[in-house]
Protein backbone atom coordinates (compact mmCIF):
# COMPACT_ATOMS: atom_id res chain seq x y z
CA UNK A 1 0.00 0.00 0.00
CA UNK A 2 2.79 2.38 0.29
CA UNK A 3 3.71 4.97 3.25
CA UNK A 4 1.36 5.25 5.75
CA UNK A 5 -0.68 8.09 5.46
CA UNK A 6 -1.40 10.61 8.68
CA UNK A 7 -3.51 9.18 11.17
CA UNK A 8 -7.32 9.30 10.94
CA UNK A 9 -9.96 8.09 12.94
CA UNK A 10 -12.07 5.84 10.60
CA UNK A 11 -11.91 3.41 7.52
CA UNK A 12 -13.22 6.40 5.18
CA UNK A 13 -10.79 8.52 5.81
CA UNK A 14 -8.07 5.88 5.81
CA UNK A 15 -9.14 4.87 2.42
CA UNK A 16 -9.21 8.25 1.03
CA UNK A 17 -5.90 9.14 2.09
CA UNK A 18 -4.77 6.13 0.58
CA UNK A 19 -6.18 6.99 -2.56
CA UNK A 20 -4.84 10.75 -2.81
CA UNK A 21 -1.07 9.53 -1.73
CA UNK A 22 -1.83 7.26 -4.88
CA UNK A 23 -3.08 10.14 -6.88
CA UNK A 24 -0.12 12.26 -6.03
CA UNK A 25 2.64 9.61 -6.86
CA UNK A 26 0.37 8.82 -10.15
CA UNK A 27 0.97 12.64 -11.29
CA UNK A 28 4.28 12.86 -10.40
CA UNK A 29 5.16 10.04 -12.25
CA UNK A 30 3.64 11.04 -15.27
CA UNK A 31 5.30 14.38 -14.44
CA UNK A 32 8.61 12.98 -14.60
CA UNK A 33 7.60 10.99 -18.18
CA UNK A 34 6.65 14.76 -19.48
CA UNK A 35 10.23 15.93 -18.56
CA UNK A 36 12.26 12.93 -20.31
CA UNK A 37 12.81 11.25 -16.97
CA UNK A 38 12.97 6.94 -16.75
CA UNK A 39 9.90 6.41 -14.47
CA UNK A 40 10.92 5.05 -10.71
CA UNK A 41 9.36 0.85 -11.76
CA UNK A 42 7.95 -0.58 -8.09
CA UNK A 43 8.83 -4.27 -7.79
CA UNK A 44 6.54 -6.64 -8.80
CA UNK A 45 4.38 -7.75 -5.79
CA UNK A 46 3.57 -11.43 -5.54
CA UNK A 47 0.83 -12.51 -3.23
CA UNK A 48 -0.53 -10.64 -0.75
CA UNK A 49 1.92 -9.80 1.62
CA UNK A 50 4.05 -8.78 -1.41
Amino acid sequence: MGEAPRTRHGLIPMLVAIRVAGERKRRAAEAAVTKGEAPETPKKKRGWFG
